[in-house]
């Protein structure tokens, strides 16, 4: 995995996100891989080693799990593979 991604069902939950997940991780929006082309159309970058802290972070936030989604991210361009973690 090069970087992990989460999406959102809503404009709201991606805000929401950058601003309780800033002291837990370096966390960057950008829009949704056409890959994804879920929810809101933006989605929340992050390292993977920080994974463990953030979905710690989103557990006890108040957006319910329904409400956004976590993804692997591996290669570019044509190469780009983009896979849900559970």
């Amino acid at each position: 995995m090069d970087y992990a991604l989460i999406t959102f069902a809503s404009t709201y939950g991606a805000i929401y996100a950058q601003k309780l997940l800033a002291p837990v991780a370096p966390v960057q929006v950008m829009p949704v891989l056409r890959e994804i082309s879920l929810g809101c159309g933006m989605a929340v970058r992050l390292h993977p080693e920080d994974l463990p802290a953030v979905r710690a972070a989103m557990t006890g936030s108040q957006l319910k799990p329904e409400e956004y989604a976590f993804y692997a991210v591996t290669g570019t361009g044509e190469t780009l593979q983009a896979d849900r973690l559970t």
